[in-house]
């Protein structure tokens, strides 16, 4: 029988046989089913140490609604979730301005990355005429 330790115990030995068992990479162990049977029924203060299959997953599925009754909790997780998110977008941002080409310069040479990028010439929009405008033209004249 599979049986799951709830101790975080990864290898077992057993006394009568003298056989090791290692745990599995989901956390179980595979036994014979006399030494199952005496591992599944041993408890500590009334807890049980070992579990099967359908105990394990009724604790889980339990414990996870149980968590998710919590309100902070589950704010908790939202948040992480949104960091994470932002986080994520963080670095693919970064990536993106990674892989962009640096331009040349205008001579030729290529240039330095440190350097920042020459801004565009702006293009200020013609000055409206108002009427101090035109008194001051008037003068000039």
């Amino acid at each position: 029988m599979r049986l799951y330790t709830r101790t975080g115990a990864t290898a077992l030995t057993d006394p009568e046989t003298g056989i090791h068992y290692n745990v599995d990479a989901d956390g179980g162990f595979n036994f014979p089913d006399d030494l199952s049977d005496k591992l599944h029924k041993f408890a500590v203060r009334g807890q049980p140490m070992w579990e099967d299959d359908i105990e394990r997953q009724r604790r889980l599925m339990s414990e996870e609604m149980e968590r998710r009754k919590d309100p902070a909790t589950l704010l908790d997780a939202v948040q992480q979730i949104l960091t994470a998110a932002k986080a994520a977008q963080m670095v693919s941002a970064v990536d993106a301005a990674k892989q962009e080409p640096v331009p040349a310069a205008e001579d030729g040479e290529p240039r330095d990355e440190t350097e920042a990028p020459a801004a565009a010439p702006e293009t200020a929009p013609p000055a409206r005429k108002t009427a101090a405008n035109r008194r001051t033209a008037a003068k000039a004249e």
